[in-house]
């Protein structure tokens, strides 16, 4: 079952005590994106970027897609250099573990609690597709602190706290965009290649 949400006036409360006071567009936020020069610095810029600027949560509305089963990827914008993407999660949906193609990768708390853990890759056979993973760390992602994904330890699965009882939102940075990624599972110690898949884009459900 899916559900739209609307997130009215310019402050929502959270149970876990936050509030998601306005902040830019997304719009103009992904216009910031846009403008940051591609050098060497780029990646500092956006780390910088996000920190400074919250996204102001009502304008994420037309990308607010809830699914009961699993959370969903509702793309914002994509051009060679980078991806936006809104993420709807009920209590307790969790990704699978997974990698980013050696790209980087940032979370942005819309409102709601989500944990990350990050996973080190310490055996991997790419003829038997088995691995072993080792959790290492676990952080709780809040509005105020957004998350880059560890380059050390770029494998991670993200969980939205079920002890909240509470729906997440998050906003997700990408670059460069992938299309594929790397998948492991962690009960029968083996991984995969999947394609990746939006629920919506830019509005419209996507294959309907």
């Amino acid at each position: 079952m899916v559900r739209r949400d609307r997130v009215k006036g310019d402050v929502k409360e959270t149970q876990s005590g936050e509030s998601t006071t306005a902040g830019v567009s997304i719009d103009d936020w992904v216009d910031g994106l846009r403008g940051l020069p591609n050098d060497e610095g780029y990646v500092k810029s956006i780390t910088a970027y996000v920190k400074a600027n919250p996204v102001d949560v009502a304008s994420l509305t037309p990308y607010t897609f809830f699914e009961d089963k699993h959370y969903t990827r509702n793309l914002v914008y994509r051009d060679e250099l980078i991806e936006v993407l809104v993420l709807c999660w009920e209590a307790g949906h969790e990704s699978p573990a997974h990698n980013h193609r050696d790209q980087q990768c940032w979370v942005v708390m819309a409102y709601g609690c989500l944990e990350n853990i990050n996973y080190a890759v310490t055996e991997q056979d790419a003829a038997k597709g088995t691995c072993t993973l080792e959790p290492t760390s676990t952080t709780r992602l809040t509005r105020t602190e957004p998350f880059a994904v560890d380059d050390d330890e770029p494998v991670h699965k993200v969980i939205c706290c079920p002890h909240q009882n509470e729906r997440a939102m998050s906003v997700h940075i990408y670059s460069r965009p992938f299309d594929t990624c790397e998948v492991y599972c962690l009960k029968s110690g083996t991984y995969k290649d999947i394609q990746l898949s939006n629920w919506t884009e830019h509005g419209k459900r996507v294959g309907t």
